[in-house]
């Protein structure tokens, strides 16, 4: 297109010098060299839009990407309870059943006085699993596992209750989370003082328990 229009416009500037007087060209010539200039630069800034469009068409559409953050999910461990050491630096760990497989974890965390009544039972613990190694409960140390809150699971391969002893309406329940509340047949008379505290109970609601146990006076 601007080779075209530059070819037109020199044929007519050819044309009108050769018709022109030999004292009129000189003037004519700078007429058209003014004119041809202008014309060049229309051409040019022609061109220079159509191109600055067509880069503006081909450059890519800036996209914004969020990267998902994948949510905190705690650890579990499901273990019997036993303290090992020596006092005064004895310390409670979780050793795992035949069915769990790992090796045993040093407890630590701020309910460490209702693991030590939970002592010899199968919990499920949820917490942390940390890098820190308790060098001092065996050679090479065990892993430090934070315990943030735990559940009685069993006793001596028989399932185990845990919550806290409600008496509603002259009935006595196991409030096993909030909302949740299972009857109990037959509380020991040790327990009918605990009213608010959290206890375990082994073996069925609907029976006298096998065994039972405080984790946390009321």
């Amino acid at each position: 297109m601007v080779a075209r229009a530059a070819c037109i416009l020199l044929g007519a500037i050819a044309c009108a010098q050769s018709e022109r007087a030999p004292a009129a060209q000189s003037a004519s010539r700078d007429s058209a060299a003014a004119a041809l200039d202008t014309s060049v630069k229309v051409v040019d800034s022609v061109v220079d839009d159509v191109a600055t469009s067509a880069n503006r068409k081909r450059s890519p559409t800036t996209t914004t990407t969020t990267t998902a953050v994948a949510p905190i999910v705690p650890d579990t461990a499901r273990g019997i309870i036993r303290r090992i050491g020596a006092d005064p630096l004895s310390r409670l760990a979780l050793f795992p059943t035949a069915a769990s497989g790992f090796a045993p974890l040093a407890l630590s965390g701020a309910v460490q006085a209702e693991l030590a009544a939970a002592e010899g039972l199968e919990v499920m613990i949820t917490g942390t699993l940390t890098s820190e190694r308790a060098m001092d409960v065996a050679p090479g140390g065990f892993l430090v596992f934070s315990v943030r809150r735990f559940v009685v699971r069993a006793a001596d391969g028989v399932e185990a209750h845990d919550g806290v002893l409600r008496r509603l309406g002259g009935r006595l329940y196991l409030e096993t989370s909030p909302g949740e509340r299972r009857p109990i047949v037959h509380l020991p008379t040790a327990l009918q003082d605990q009213v608010g505290a959290r206890i375990f109970l082994v073996g069925s609601l609907e029976r006298a328990p096998i065994a039972f146990g405080v984790l946390r006076p009321h």
